[in-house]
């Protein structure tokens, strides 16, 4: 993709493309519609809103794009800090650190990373280069290292899944937020 400056030329390789401002309002991180944040929204980020016409960001995504230099937020009239936003929608969910973390290592992994279905299925992961041309074909369920899960929660969601026709990932951030996946899949021993 080439930028284009105000003036109509395109680009030199040693200059960058203009961030993407974010505002983020207390409830809800967002942005006019422009040709960055639709070039964005291509790849993944955001969510169209059509009654409104804006781009609506979760958490995780606007994280990520601030802390990977492609946005800044604004929240009146001041620039955001990683921190200070980090700070302001941690009360949101108990679990933004652990689902940030994944969610960036997926996306460094080059990976398209949508929400998911509920808490438990918490992202919709694209193989590359299939965004927007198929359906996902991963669903996450985060844990915890150290948290305990019952193994019927487990196959619950691994119903749910199948009933998707999705593969399920287990994805599991130990203390050092290191992310190690597990895939999933029900096995029928009586064929066996």
């Amino acid at each position: 993709m080439q930028y284009i400056r105000k003036d109509g030329l395109g680009m030199g390789p040693e200059e960058v493309p203009p961030k993407l401002e974010l505002r983020f309002d207390g409830e809800k991180i967002y942005a006019e519609v422009s040709e960055r944040s639709l070039a964005l929204l291509s790849k993944g980020y955001g969510q169209l809103d059509k009654e409104s016409g804006i781009i609506v960001y979760n958490a995780v995504e606007a994280l990520y794009l601030l802390e990977n230099k492609m946005a800044s937020v604004l929240s009146g009239s001041s620039n955001m800090t990683f921190n200070e936003l980090l700070r302001a929608l941690e009360g949101k969910s108990e679990t933004l650190w652990r689902d940030y973390v994944i969610y960036r290592d997926l996306r460094n992994r080059r990976y398209t990373v949508k929400e998911g279905f509920s808490r438990e299925l918490t992202f919709r992961v694209f193989e590359r280069g299939e965004f927007q041309k198929e359906a996902a074909k991963y669903l996450i369920a985060p844990l915890s290292e150290g948290k305990s899960v019952k193994l019927s929660k487990i196959k619950h969601l691994l119903s749910i899944c199948r009933s998707l026709k999705k593969d399920m990932v287990i994805s599991v951030v130990d203390r050092r937020n290191e992310v190690v996946y597990y895939l999933a899949s029900q096995v029928d021993l009586k064929n066996v």
